[in-house]
């Protein structure tokens, strides 16, 4: 699609990518209601739909095709070897790669993948293709559609974070090993890829709602309201003792996660591309950059066509590479 609007409906926040002839013309974020969505999961179609309406007004979206990050709760995400000669054989073997992790029916479920390369075992045996698959059940796919479509959009593609990434790795033609550290609301994820191939992916148990937690009992406000002392350092929120030992906590897993990449033949990182709401706190930026023995730089190498526009892109990353699907 020459022009979209990329998705990524978080835990604490919207975040949104307009995209044209390839390019994110425009990038924008929106706090949520407290528990509007909670572990990746939507609370209220309704009350969402509502939002998206509003959103879509207030800042004159016309562009109606959407495209959605699926949240890593609500799907499955492998790689794995299938023995495919085409694409509806490929297509037939791909649920077989998530019987150890789908118990119910799987005609309950969507499954697609990406191709990242073949290999030939030997002649006695047929080539097999290294895929990168995923599957989401059908009836959230369809509530996703329901909701958009009531908000005034069309939603056209629904891709893992996974998938995300690789599109702008694409988009950008950068080949080289890249780490991509994402610092969400409930989680840290470190994503893991050589050249366009994802290679692993390693999730922490916390992310900024730890921050938030530990403001919302120093200040005595509440969850909402610790977001906003985090998110403008109201008071010095983000410097107080309890924080620091929150971002010496990721700080230390991010490093245990690299060091599990590089001694299991992952090789080594250039550098590491942080997105995500925490890649604004400056103070654990620094406690990063003080622990991993590897520079840390933003998004901007995967934009490689710039708006003229002030576009925070470690924000709308995923957004971005789900509209350039």
């Amino acid at each position: 699609m020459k022009n979209c609007i990329g998705f990524d409906i978080g835990n604490h926040a919207v975040h949104v990518a307009v995209v044209k002839g390839g390019v994110v013309t425009e990038g924008v974020t929106a706090r949520l209601a407290t528990d509007l969505v909670k572990n990746g999961t939507i609370t209220s179609y309704e009350a969402m739909t509502d939002f998206l309406k509003e959103f879509r007004r207030v800042n004159n979206l016309s562009c109606r095709n959407a495209a959605l990050i699926l949240p890593a709760p609500l799907c499955y995400t492998r790689r794995f070897f299938v023995a495919a000669n085409n694409r509806d054989q490929l297509l037939f073997n791909l649920p077989y790669g998530f019987r150890d992790f789908i118990t119910d029916d799987k005609s309950n479920y969507f499954f697609d993948c990406a191709v990242l390369g073949g290999v030939q075992n030997d002649e006695a045996r047929p080539p097999e293709l290294d895929v990168l698959a995923a599957a989401a059940r059908k009836d959230v796919i369809e509530d996703y559609m329901t909701m958009f479509r009531k908000a005034g959009f069309k939603l056209r593609t629904v891709i893992p974070q996974e998938f995300a990434y690789m599109n702008l790795l694409h988009n950008a033609d950068s080949k080289h090993r890249h780490g991509i550290l994402d610092i969400g609301h409930n989680s840290v994820r470190l994503y893991f890829y050589d050249g366009f191939t994802f290679e692993g992916l390693r999730v922490t148990d916390y992310g900024c709602n730890a921050l938030d937690e530990v403001i919302t009992g120093h200040f005595g406000v509440d969850a909402y309201m610790a977001a906003t002392y985090r998110e403008n350092n109201l008071n010095g929120a983000n410097a107080i003792e309890d924080c620091r030992a929150v971002y010496g906590a990721i700080a230390l897993e991010v490093l245990k996660a690299i060091n599990f990449y590089r001694f299991n033949g992952g090789g080594t990182l250039e550098h590491l591309h942080c997105c995500g709401g925490g890649s604004r706190n400056e103070v654990l930026m620094e406690a990063l950059r003080n622990t991993l023995p590897i520079k840390l730089t933003d998004m901007s190498e995967f934009f490689t066509n710039k708006s003229q526009k002030a576009i925070d892109y470690p924000l709308i990353a995923n957004a971005a590479g789900a509209a350039l699907q």
